[in-house]
Parts: structure tokens; C-alpha cells; sequence
């Protein structure tokens, strides 16, 4: 992530949560029960949720996994502090650090399952991302992305891009008095890799096997998954 796409987060940290609503059409909360339903269903997981902002989607684990060890990493104190405000309501059960997905600070092997909600298109190196993701893994652990993409209805991909540009660019950037922002947002979702692309970019890293996406709501968001390969060796 670069320091000026750190400095947009940091700036807009306060009202993160609320306009993520705007952003989503207010479904995001039926998205994260969906990627749930993508991790494997025992407790004492070990979990680590990768630019885990306000710590929303961690929260979500927490309830579901509940003796389940959770730690969410994200490098914008900003959006921490608030995560930790909100870490109170479960008895400060989560762990949320301050850290970056490009070198991770947890040994080899450490966790069963990595998530992140959001966050994958505001890596600068997707590929180092992956191997790092690959290393904090167990053998045969998971990963599970949530992340925007592009409907794969022409007529609603129009309908989509008018909003993003009336509502999501306009009120929300007028809402948080940072236009430029969410400028920024909606120009990194309309760029990032998304479904087949994605997935073919994960596989071709040789990191993971079974790497399948699922879209949600006509493609507006896609869920990622992919089990650790062990039989690899990283560059």
C-alpha cells in the first residue's frame, strides 16, 4: 500500500464503517455471512484477518468462532484504534496489530485460515502478498477473500458504474469531505482483478490448489478461496 492511499485511510477511518454501506448498497453484512460459510466449520481455529480495517469482518468471525484465536492486521493505527474501541464489546478477545501483509509477523505455519474483507486490491505486490500468505499458513490451510469486482450483466455493470459515480464518489466523498478518497476507492475496485482474472493470478502462483471464486449480488463482490499446497517451494 502506498503512503498516499495509507494517508486516504487514515483520513476517512472515522466514517469507514458507515459509508461501507454506501459502498456495498448496505448488503456487505450479507457478504461476510457468506465467506462464514467458506471456513472450515470447527472452533480453536487459528485465524488471521489481513487488512482488517475497523476490525468488522473479524468481529463476524469472532461471534461465529467463537474459541477460535482471531488476529487482525492492518498498518492504519487509525483504523485500529477503532477496531480496539469496538474489541471491548468481546472482552478485548481479538487481537488486532499493527503490521503489513507484505511481511507478516507471525512465524511459518502459524494459522489454519487467512481471511480478508476489502483489503486484497490495496496491496501494492499481490504476488509477495500470496507468498505471504502462503508461509503464515498450516499445511493444507485456507485462505477466504471478500473483495469488490465488476457485475457480469452488461446492463447492471452501467447501472453499477452510475452509482459508484453519483453515490459512492459524490455523497460519500461530500459525507466524509474527502472526495478524493473514495475517488481512489471506486478507481481501485474498477482496476483490480476480479473473478476468472483473479483466480487464474492465484493458480499461477503455484502456492495454492483448489482455487475456485463465487460472485455475489450479479458480481458486485467476489468470494476467493484456495487451500496452501505443500508440495511448493516459493521464489
Amino acid at each position: 500500500m502506498t503512503n498516499q492511499v495509507s494517508n486516504f485511510f487514515r483520513q476517512i477511518a472515522k466514517d469507514y464503517d458507515l459509508l461501507n454501506d454506501v459502498m456495498s448498497l448496505g448488503v456487505h453484512r450479507i457478504w461476510f455471512k457468506k465467506a462464514l460459510k467458506h471456513i472450515p466449520q470447527k472452533d480453536s481455529l487459528k485465524i488471521l484477518d489481513l487488512a482488517t480495517g475497523t476490525g468488522k469482518f473479524s468481529f463476524e468471525i469472532k461471534k461465529k468462532f467463537k474459541n477460535s484465536r482471531i488476529v487482525g492486521l492492518d498498518n492504519c493505527e487509525n483504523m485500529l484504534s477503532i477496531a480496539r474501541k469496538q474489541n471491548q464489546k468481546f472482552g478485548n478477545s481479538i487481537e488486532f496489530i499493527l503490521g503489513n501483509a507484505l511481511d507478516i509477523p507471525f512465524r511459518d505455519n502459524t494459522f489454519d485460515v487467512v481471511t480478508s474483507s476489502f483489503g486484497i486490491r490495496n496491496f501494492e505486490l499481490l504476488d509477495k502478498t500470496f507468498q505471504e500468505i502462503h508461509r503464515v499458513l498450516k499445511p493444507k490451510g485456507k485462505f477466504i477473500i471478500l473483495e469488490f469486482g465488476k457485475p457480469s450483466n452488461e446492463i447492471f455493470r452501467k447501472i453499477y458504474t452510475i452509482y459508484q459515480k453519483l453515490i459512492i464518489v459524490n455523497l460519500a466523498g461530500l459525507i466524509s469531505r474527502n472526495r478524493d478518497a473514495y475517488k481512489y476507492l471506486v478507481t481501485s475496485i474498477n482496476s483490480f482483478l476480479y473473478g476468472n482474472e483473479l483466480t487464474k493470478f492465484i493458480s499461477n502462483t503455484n502456492l495454492f490448489e483448489e482455487v475456485k471464486f463465487f460472485p455475489l449480488s450479479f458480481g458486485i463482490a467476489y468470494i476467493y478461496t484456495g487451500i496452501k499446497k505443500t508440495n511448493c517451494s516459493l521464489p
